[in-house]
């Protein structure tokens, strides 16, 4: 079977995936790309049952989305992936969700997984796991490094991790930060969601309290997420 360095699925979306004003919401969008970025790794030979035989697991570092259009809540988009060749220790891959009606993108992103060792739960090196690609689609819309959102000390609230919050990798899943974030974004209705960049810093697990923090700055909200001295997330929010 030929394996494909760009993977495409078309998604019926329902109303879980939009926001109140009919937008994709932020953890619609990280629920398409966490599922097409799922059945592409099981494609290239990297998904959850491969890696388990490698004793190594992929998390989630940090996504980058930027949205571009904001289409009436179409009912199929096109959603599209492809990863990038690893560096040392980083494998990043990068989304397009499009509708299929206008050819319109609505939003791009990249994610930067890491591999961890499943007992330890440390990060390994890249050179654990190759994909087997003879080239890589090279597509980049992103001319600029990961952002690096700064860390809010203002507490405006708790969150306590629930049991329908966690993957299979045992922890707090990271579409779920989306709606954590969302919640103390406190949108005007007429405000979008332009761009958002999470980084994933420490795991999350059932029951764990989440001291949530915020900081507004102009069009950019600041918002993190600590248990105790540790991080957990920290995300920027650029509104349009």
């Amino acid at each position: 079977m030929k394996v494909e360095n760009k993977y495409t699925q078309k998604y019926v979306l329902t109303t879980n995936y939009y926001d109140p004003n009919n937008n994709i919401g932020v953890q619609g969008t990280l629920d398409l790309f966490q599922n097409i970025a799922a059945r592409h790794a099981f494609l290239l030979g990297a998904g959850k049952t491969h890696l388990e035989k490698l004793n190594l697991a992929w998390v989630i570092a940090r996504t980058e989305i930027e949205y571009v259009t904001y289409p009436e809540t179409p009912l199929e988009v096109e959603v599209m992936t492809w990863p990038r060749p690893a560096t040392r220790f980083y494998f990043d891959r990068y989304y397009k969700i499009v509708n299929p009606v206008t050819n319109e993108v609505i939003a791009i992103s990249r994610s930067r997984w890491v591999l961890i060792d499943v007992e330890s739960r440390k990060i390994v090196g890249a050179d654990r796991y190759d994909y087997p690609l003879t080239f890589y689609h090279e597509e980049e819309p992103f001319d600029h490094p990961f952002p690096r959102p700064s860390v809010s000390e203002n507490k405006v609230g708790e969150y306590i991790v629930r049991p329908s919050d966690i993957d299979e990798n045992g922890h707090l899943n990271n579409s779920k930060y989306g709606n954590i974030i969302s919640d103390y974004l406190d949108l005007k209705k007429e405000q979008k969601i332009k761009s958002i960049t999470i980084n994933y810093a420490n795991e999350a697990f059932e029951g764990e309290v989440i001291t949530i923090s915020r900081e507004i700055e102009s069009s950019k909200i600041i918002i993190a997420g600590h248990k105790g001295d540790t991080i957990v997330f920290n995300s920027e929010v650029i509104i349009k």
